[in-house]
């Protein structure tokens, strides 16, 4: 797993190795959390926040999923600053089953961070 910068993230690719030769998954389940994880890192990265940290403004990273277009989220660099702001009415790019789905595959990466004690355990904790 790289960033957008084409330098490795250790933990992501631990995480990646772990779902796939630890969990004993498939490849397309691997390949699917792979794509989770470099929205929620995109999406850090172009928000300027740290990653290890960034779960407590999950809400904010589902509005940047529902309504990001692909120029704001996806793998070339976003004319401007990379955020964007939807107004009243605006369309949604993405079904709530895919956000849905794409915050399981986070949840997971940070749990298996807490777990390998590079994500601090209060990520986990409903009442922080």
């Amino acid at each position: 797993m790289v960033d957008d910068d084409l330098a490795v993230v250790p933990e992501a690719d631990a995480f990646l190795r772990h779902v796939r030769f630890g969990r004993d998954q498939v490849e397309l389940t691997t390949r699917t959390y792979a794509g989770h994880i470099a929205l929620y890192l995109r999406w850090c990265i172009r928000t300027g926040r740290d990653w290890r940290v960034a779960a407590e403004e999950l809400g904010l990273f589902v509005v940047w999923l529902k309504f990001g277009s692909k120029m704001v989220t996806g793998i070339e660099h976003p004319v401007g600053n990379g955020l964007m702001y939807p107004g009243p009415g605006a369309e949604a790019v993405r079904e709530p089953a895919r956000i849905r789905n794409v915050l399981t595959g986070v949840r997971q990466f940070l749990l298996h961070g807490i777990t390998t004690k590079t994500v601090h355990s209060s990520v986990n904790d409903p009442a922080v």
